[in-house]
């Protein structure tokens, strides 16, 4: 019986072989941040910054929008843990589907699988049941930070360096029983390791045209919580 450790080396020469069959390696990226589509720039002013961890609650579509423009461009996004998470779902977010690896059930060896996933992929999303523990989550981070890789992980991560919260939503597009919904006004509350005052922002996820990469952004709020931890 193959062995748990046999697999994961097989996953990874898989891994380097059709990154070296279509020509996308790491080594194509020098800048140190990733593109974002211009509706999210206020969520991380900074952009999406590698080796970080990116903590998200409460919105799997806030997940798979911040990966979206760079893997339009080029990057190879992994789903680790996310079962529910669909092809259709994804694609419709702007994720390439010839370069997402879809790992939704890794089991006990969630952490072994994330580190893989970690080592060869741009943006690793990480979904909230995997069985990681705190040293695990710790070990992960430092794996970015070494491998240039950047963690979107859904829930509370101790430690990362950015956290944002969906706190409210919006849909809008339904008139008095007719209709369709054609969008969602998202509230996000972002707070930084380094402390201060949390933000909060709110911007249209789900118009299609905000999330199209060279898509004039559409107008987005933002305010300041005073005393917020």
């Amino acid at each position: 019986m193959e062995t748990a450790e046999a697999r994961l080396a097989r996953a990874r020469e898989a891994l380097a072989g059709v990154q070296r069959r279509v020509g996308t390696t790491r080594e194509r990226w020098e800048a140190p941040t990733l593109p974002l589509t211009p509706v999210l720039d206020q969520l991380l002013p900074q952009g999406l910054r590698r080796g970080q961890v990116v903590a998200v609650a409460g919105s799997t579509s806030l997940m798979l929008a911040l990966a979206a423009a760079a893997s339009e461009a080029g990057s190879w996004t992994a789903a680790v843990g996310m079962p529910s998470l669909g092809v259709v779902a994804a694609a419709r977010r702007g994720l390439d589907l010839a370069r997402l690896a879809l790992v939704p059930h890794p089991g006990p060896q969630a952490a072994a699988v994330a580190g893989a996933c970690v080592d060869g992929m741009d943006v690793v999303l990480l979904g909230p049941r995997l069985a990681l523990s705190e040293p695990d989550r710790r070990r992960l981070a430092s794996r970015a930070r070494e491998r240039g890789s950047v963690i979107v992980a859904e829930g509370s991560w101790t430690g990362a360096h950015t956290t944002l919260t969906a706190v409210a939503s919006r849909w809008h597009g339904l008139g008095a029983g007719d209709g369709r919904l054609r969008g969602r006004d998202l509230t996000v509350r972002i707070e930084e390791r380094r402390g201060g005052t949390a933000r909060f922002v709110t911007l249209p996820l789900d118009a299609d045209a905000p999330l199209r990469r060279g898509a004039s952004a559409p107008a987005v709020t933002s305010r300041a919580l005073g005393g917020a931890a």
